[in-house]
């Protein structure tokens, strides 16, 4: 069954200074889960399994206003033990922490259901890594970010995919 998120995507650009940290992270001798080159983004929100409420998701995250502004990698994290991640965050976090706090105000005003586990603003670069390396530099790179899409996740076959809804 598909799932539903919110989400910031970023152009290809951005998007190859990532997979140039997943190859890094590749000659490390790190194995794992990469993200592919379409699902790169950073979540906002994971909602639910329930498309019936697209219509609710979507009105909510038309209400989230903010002025563009851009974003630059930082550092790469971790989320370990327990479902472990490898991750690279960005220099404005607390910019992206307001959208995703203003975001889930209006899924809250909507009744829509979302995780709430604290918010970190981060790009899932492998998930179940073989070691745990973040001693990497970070490629200068920078993305614009203006707006907030509604996305679904669905394996198809048998590959993860994400895709605006």
């Amino acid at each position: 069954m598909p799932r539903i998120f919110t989400a910031i995507r970023f152009d290809d650009g951005f998007k190859s200074r990532l997979v140039a940290l997943q190859d890094a992270l590749r000659e490390r001798g790190v194995r794992g889960d990469y993200c592919p080159y379409g699902n790169l983004h950073m979540t906002l929100s994971f909602n639910c399994e329930n498309l019936h409420l697209l219509p609710e998701i979507r009105q909510a995250v038309s209400e989230v206003e903010f002025e563009p502004f851009t974003v630059t990698l930082d550092h790469l994290g971790t989320f370990a033990p327990k479902n472990c991640v490898i991750w690279v965050s960005v220099k404005e976090r607390e910019a992206m922490t307001a959208i995703a706090d203003r975001l889930r105000e209006r899924l809250d005003a909507y009744g829509v259901p979302y995780s709430t586990l604290p918010f970190y603003p981060h790009i899932s670069l492998v998930k179940r890594p073989s070691a745990i390396v973040t001693d990497i530099r970070i490629p200068p790179a920078t993305a614009r970010v203006e707006q907030i899409h509604v996305m679904r996740s669905e394996r198809i076959g048998g590959e993860l995919v994400y895709s605006e809804t």
